[in-house]
């Protein structure tokens, strides 16, 4: 129903030459000058939907930041500016100065600048907008891929989902403190053909790929990295590896002959190929895998 939601949206919009990528990708590019061009996108996190009563305010401070800062290292675009718009049912100066704190101190880090916005009365709900630029048509799209592509991943996969089903552990602070690849994003963009952040699941978001690239993708179960505790402490470890989200690590293809470019941190994990759509491997046997990822309004009919 959400990209249902989406298509439909986009059917009805226009945009004029300003524009080189619209609805559809992990952010829009703008044309800004003759050699740099804007890169927008905007998250909205809802309490009960994104994070709960467990995360601190500083924690979802540097979430709401993060998983806009993650879109952008997906477009391989350096962030530099953001604006904030949250509503509140009260004014609670205490949790006010520790999300702003967990905000701010994510934006020092990676030289964003936090220009503006709004803030109303409503139920605990935050909108971010954040600005990039990346050089003229050197960002990465979803729907680069190419068949024969090599698959890759950065970090290890499952840690927030583990977290969410298994609280108080030590992966805790990859649900509830992602950071956005923004570094590797910069390291592949010279040879990757296609990227996207990881938010709603693996298969979904490769799925993406697939979809925009008119390609299938096969990935091997076995060479996902995965943390042992997820492995040794959960019976049912695959399904949160491959569909559960808020990871916010980089899925990305790239050709085999640039294997030798990898950056640290990066596991090939399959390759695409002709078709449609993710098929996952275990030891050489086809999974019959039918959890795909978080999806928005799945209760609608």
């Amino acid at each position: 129903m959400e990209f249902d939601l989406i298509a439909l949206i986009k059917s009805k919009t226009t945009i004029d030459s300003s524009v080189q990528v619209g609805i559809g990708d992990d952010a829009a590019v703008i044309n800004n000058s003759q050699n740099t061009q804007l890169v927008v996108s905007t998250d909205t996190l809802v309490e009960g939907v994104h994070f709960d009563q467990r995360a601190t305010a500083r924690q979802i401070g540097h979430k709401s930041l993060a998983v806009n800062l993650s879109d952008l290292a997906a477009m391989a675009a350096q962030p530099k500016w953001v604006t904030l718009n949250i509503s509140l049912p009260t004014i609670d100066m205490e949790w006010i100065e520790l999300f702003i704190t967990g905000f701010l101190q994510l934006a020092d880090k990676h030289q964003v600048n936090l220009v503006g916005g709004d803030t109303t009365t409503g139920p605990l709900s935050i909108t971010v907008t954040v600005f990039g630029e990346v050089e003229k048509n050197q960002y990465l799209l979803r729907s680069g891929a190419k068949r024969n592509d090599l698959i890759a991943v950065t970090g290890e996969i499952g840690s927030a989902a583990y977290a969410l089903k298994h609280p108080n552990t030590a992966l805790d602070i990859f649900l509830h403190v992602p950071e956005p690849q923004l570094k590797i994003s910069q390291q592949i963009k010279t040879f990757a053909h296609s990227c996207i952040d990881i938010s709603d699941g693996l298969m979904a978001d490769l799925g993406h790929i697939c979809s925009q690239s008119k390609l299938s993708a096969k990935i091997s179960l076995q060479q996902i990295p995965v943390n042992p505790l997820i492995k040794n402490h959960d019976p049912l470890w695959s399904e949160l590896v491959l569909a559960g989200g808020d990871d916010y690590q980089l899925c990305f293809t790239f050709s085999a002959d640039d294997l030798d470019k990898l950056p640290a941190g990066c596991t090939v994990i399959g390759q695409m190929g002709c078709g449609l759509g993710v098929k996952v491997f275990s030891n050489n046997q086809q999974m019959d895998f039918k959890q795909k990822g978080f999806v928005h309004f799945n209760n609608i009919n």
